[in-house]
């Protein structure tokens, strides 16, 4: 493990930012995809709209400009869709957007797959290229290399687990931290061969 000190300016802020600690093990968060080219949906639709709630409460919603189902899958496939996940009182809590997405009709499981990126209302930013909503759990995982930003500070790494507003992450290995200063110059840069989480403010 590679580890740099760090000082001078910005380091009680990282602190209070990006506290990193040992992960036991990485989740399987499924396969990429569930179709082959060859298959042809049963039903499309425009301008799709679709929300998940519990007790009344909503959970998420996705919008999506097409959306195609296959029912022997039990699959719900859309193009460039955006999920918004919410809290338990039902605020906004965070936007997704995606080139494509995938609505499993059995787990209700939500996978995003191109470009995935997830942006909080408190501001911290997920970018990576597939992203899995696990509903059991409440939480999205991913695998892939993930870039994790809260205001000028940065988070890299691969694999990933947190809740869907951002508040928990933990990158799972080969974690890198970058500190920037207020006029925008990185003032140091710190390598964890190991895991890493972030426990954002509340």
């Amino acid at each position: 493990m590679v580890m740099r000190r760090i000082r001078g300016a910005g380091f009680a802020g990282m602190l209070a930012v990006f506290f990193f600690i040992l992960s036991c093990g990485s989740e399987d968060t499924g396969t990429r995809g569930g179709l082959s080219t060859g298959d042809v949906p049963d039903q499309v639709f425009n301008d799709f709209t679709t929300t998940e709630s519990d007790s009344g409460i909503v959970k998420w919603s996705l919008q999506a400009p097409v959306a195609r189902i296959y029912n022997a899958r039990k699959l719900l496939v859309t193009d460039s869709p955006t999920i918004e996940f919410y809290s338990e009182g039902g605020r906004l809590g965070s936007v997704l957007t995606a080139e494509k997405g995938e609505f499993n009709q059995v787990t209700h499981d939500l996978t995003a797959l191109g470009n995935v990126v997830v942006t909080s209302t408190e501001g911290y930013k997920l970018e990576t290229e597939s992203l899995i909503w696990v509903d059991t759990l409440g939480e999205i995982h991913t695998e892939d290399f993930v870039r994790f930003t809260r205001g000028r500070d940065v988070l890299t790494g691969y694999g990933l687990t947190s809740d869907p507003h951002l508040r928990d992450v933990v990158i799972k290995r080969d974690v890198k931290a970058y500190l920037t200063d207020e006029s925008g110059v990185v003032k140091e840069e710190m390598d964890k061969e190991t895991d890493g989480r972030n426990d954002s403010d509340e």
